[in-house]
């Protein structure tokens, strides 16, 4: 007698074996696009504090100046010099500004001799298409360098005057000792008060 094989539904089917589930990293969070910065007013980024950052605010500002030399400048001043080169005459100016002929013509006579007012001269260079530049700028180096001019002519003035107080002019060439009191001077002149400085 043959025995009898399973039924279909009684054979089981292999199990397989459930892989352990890796936990799966949480996904980094989108980032944010950077807040723009708020730009503080040039006012606000220029301002020194101090006279040391007012001094490098302003050669900063006056560098762009040019260092022109006396015999440089037009012999018959800028307000000529600027109307020959535009083709523009002294009527048509006054014209512009709202004087007369006569008055322009003074007022070139004036700059020539370097007596003219600023308001005079931006009212000609408006009337011409232009603007007034002006600026005082140290004759040589920055303005820090000229401190330390000042200090160190006071500096020897003083050293002289206390070993000659009768004749301080008679003192000509300085001694090595008289050098270093001179430095010190100059270091006590530019650390302590500016007016001190000028006096």
């Amino acid at each position: 007698m043959k025995p009898k094989k399973p039924h279909k539904s009684a054979r089981r089917t292999p199990v397989k074996s459930a892989k352990p589930a890796t936990a799966r990293a949480p996904k980094p969070a989108p980032k944010s696009p950077p807040k723009p910065q708020a730009r503080l007013p040039a006012a606000e980024i220029i301002a020194p504090r101090g006279r040391g950052r007012q001094r490098e605010a302003i050669g900063a500002e006056t560098r762009a100046f040019p260092r022109m030399k006396p015999q440089a400048l037009p012999r018959a001043g800028w307000i000529r010099a600027i109307r020959d080169a535009l083709g523009i005459s002294q009527s048509q100016i006054a014209r512009r500004v709202g004087v007369s002929r006569a008055t322009v013509q003074q007022w070139e006579r004036a700059e020539a001799r370097r007596r003219i007012t600023v308001h005079s001269l931006d009212q000609v260079a408006a009337a011409m298409g232009c603007a007034v530049a002006l600026a005082i700028v140290p004759k040589v180096g920055t303005l820090d360098d000229v401190r330390r001019r000042q200090a160190r002519a006071k500096a020897i003035a003083i050293v002289k005057k206390e070993d000659a107080p009768e004749d301080p002019d008679a003192v000509t060439d300085l001694t090595a000792a008289q050098r270093r009191r001179v430095e010190r001077i100059v270091a006590r002149l530019l650390r302590g008060s500016p007016r001190r400085l000028w006096k």
